[in-house]
């Protein structure tokens, strides 16, 4: 009787190596995306200006707390599309679909520049407008 180790793909042991790696490559993508802010010092004016109008805003006993969700999360990844009907021949009418254009300002406002953002962010200020805590 031969005994065979499991060493491929499917083991154990690369299922956790793969896993670990998964775990430490989104930590990194999340503080990367806010290493720019320094708490006590970044303004709330920085913040807008990078990440635009917050998706959420609370306000909380320790001073107001801006959300920020994924910008992947902000536009429907299937298209949207229109039924048209239009006149067919013989006096029947013909159904067709067109799809939706976003147009360029259908979203934020042109002066507004988002920032891409990966993981959700919340943003605590103090009542100055001065980041106080940054977490995800």
């Amino acid at each position: 009787m031969t005994l065979h180790s499991r060493r491929g793909i499917g083991s154990p042991a690369s299922f956790l190596t793969i896993c670990s790696l998964l775990c430490v490559t989104s930590c990194v993508t999340a503080s990367e995306q806010t290493q720019w802010i320094e708490p006590g010092k970044t303004t709330k004016a920085d913040v807008l200006s990078r990440y635009g109008e917050p998706d959420l805003l609370q306000m909380t006993e320790n001073g107001p707390v801006a959300t920020y969700r994924p910008t992947a999360s902000k536009h429907p990844s299937t298209p949207v599309e229109i039924p048209t009907v239009q006149p067919g021949p013989f006096g029947t009418t013909v159904t067709t679909s067109r799809p939706v254009q976003r147009s360029m300002d259908s979203d934020d406002p042109p002066s507004v520049k988002r920032g891409l953002i990966e993981k959700e962010i919340h943003i605590r200020y103090n009542e100055q407008g001065i980041v106080q805590e940054v977490t995800y």
